[in-house]
């Protein structure tokens, strides 16, 4: 009876055992593919300064038309989809972005061909990460950023009185609103591609 016990005893320690050992690779697993997930959201940076770069370097009029070369387009492409995660449903003009090359050449697209936008050269990041991004200008066409052209603006407070509130603004206070500013927003959205096929995506709001 006791040579019985002891057998079961040692049973049980061993299943124990090896359920402990699973557990903790499973952490370590969990703990690394967050890590790689955090490096490659971090490495996004390195697309978004680029975008940035180019903007800057080609503000003015470059920016009222289209660089398909550098992934810019100055019009909101409301459909779309830098993820590609919605290619399942029914929308009628459908966007993706090329971001391997493939002419948007995804699995679920059922037939139907989207409209593809370029991404540019891939950009290196540390870590072994591959960088691209896409810009676009939040306006309704193409062409200058005035008064005819529906772009998206900042809208900022303008100065009038005094406030004693502090981190937001609140109905019938004495700071108001004006219409429009100067400045168009710019939409930059890169995309990650990192170790163990880690990826990960970023969106940006700039305005110049």
């Amino acid at each position: 009876m006791s040579m019985l016990f002891a057998m079961i005893s040692l049973v049980v320690l061993t299943l124990g055992a090896v359920a402990m050992l699973r557990s903790v690779n499973t952490g370590l697993m969990v703990l690394g593919n967050l890590g790689f997930k955090q490096d490659a959201l971090a490495a996004g940076s390195v697309g978004t300064e680029a975008a940035i770069t180019w903007l800057q370097a080609n503000a003015g009029v470059m920016l009222d038309g289209e660089h398909a070369a550098q992934a810019y387009y100055p019009v909101a492409i409301t459909a779309l989809d830098p993820t590609g995660r919605t290619i399942s449903t029914p929308l009628a003009n459908l966007v993706l972005v090329d971001w391997d090359g493939s002419d948007c050449a995804v699995s679920g697209l059922n037939g139907r061909k989207p409209v593809c936008v370029k991404a540019p050269i891939e950009l290196a990041a540390a870590g072994g990460n591959k960088v691209r991004y896409v810009i676009t200008r939040l306006c309704a066409q193409a062409g200058p950023a005035d008064a005819a052209n529906d772009c998206l603006v900042p809208v900022v407070a303008a100065v009038g009185g005094s406030t004693t509130q502090r981190g937001s603004m609140a109905y019938g206070s004495s700071s108001r609103f004006v219409e429009r500013s100067l400045g168009t927003y710019y939409r930059i959205i890169t995309r990650t591609e990192g170790v163990r096929g880690t990826v990960s995506f970023t969106e940006t709001l700039v305005h110049f």
